[in-house]
């Protein structure tokens, strides 16, 4: 609108591109405009030449700063994260206190009714059960973190366990090279020849995994049979193939990343 470029042009262009299926589009476009001209006039009237922001030094506006909208405290959970920024340490239970403590207006009740110093005595016997308790959860978190990752780390050795085992089975298998014999294979055997050609790096292999079509395999592994007398792949001495129950392949690696692959596992390796 101001002659400068967009400053998200992928977004603008995407809407173009759907504006042929959006019919209302430009009308509604047109009425937001219409509807909201009073009030754009109304917000920019104070930044007027003359007006008290246009004559203010920088010193001034920065002093004037402010956020330009009041979402951060709109609710308890922006108190919440305004708060914990303030003060990172503070646990949930402090944060609790601290916020009932306000609300309620507990500084006047305990000016008003505590005229004892047992009464102060009680409150600090509280709050000293309340921090035993906070200290026992967080205790529970850390405890419950630590048998995560041991159960992840033994879920690792159990799966490296199981690689080092198909290795030693896969390497024992020869590869057969007749594609009439290819053709007979099914079940496990068939599975197995698929795993020893990509170990080998037949390069016609990278989408076709043991949940794929028994013929589709035969025909793939005909290919790959066919690629390798041409002399177009080498046998190579690769590691194993894993793969998980959707059927997705991998790379197994020497040690595997703590998120996100515990689906690798499969019964059938």
């Amino acid at each position: 609108m101001d002659g400068l470029e967009w400053q998200s042009p992928d977004a603008f262009n995407a809407i173009q591109r759907l504006e042929p299926s959006l019919p209302h589009l430009k009308p509604l476009l047109v009425a937001f405009f219409k509807g909201a001209a009073d009030t754009w006039k109304r917000f920019t009237s104070e930044f007027a030449p003359g007006g008290l922001i246009d004559e203010a030094s920088q010193e001034e506006r920065d002093l004037a700063w402010m956020l330009p909208t009041n979402d951060i405290n709109e609710g308890a959970l922006g108190s919440f994260c305004v708060m914990m920024q303030q003060q990172p340490q503070l646990t949930l239970v402090g944060y609790n206190a601290q916020a009932m403590f306000f609300r309620n207006d507990t500084e006047a009740f305990m000016k008003r009714f505590f005229v004892e110093p047992e009464d102060y005595k009680f409150i600090h016997s509280m709050a000293r059960e309340v921090t035993v308790e906070d200290k026992k959860r967080r205790h529970e978190i850390v405890q419950h973190t630590e048998a995560k990752i041991l159960q992840k780390k033994e879920k690792r050795e159990k799966r490296k366990q199981k690689a080092d085992a198909t290795a030693q089975r896969i390497a024992g298998i020869a590869m057969v090279l007749d594609k009439e014999k290819i053709s007979t294979l099914k079940g496990q055997n068939l599975k197995d020849q698929l795993k020893v050609f990509k170990s080998a790096g037949a390069p016609n292999l990278k989408g076709i995994t043991a949940n794929t079509r028994v013929n589709d395999i035969r025909v793939e592994l005909c290919k790959a049979i066919d690629l390798y007398k041409s002399g177009q792949w080498k046998i190579q001495n690769n590691e194993p193939i894993a793969e998980s129950e959707s059927g997705e392949e991998f790379d197994m690696p020497d040690d595997i990343d703590d998120d996100g692959n515990e689906s690798w596992e499969d019964d059938n390796l």
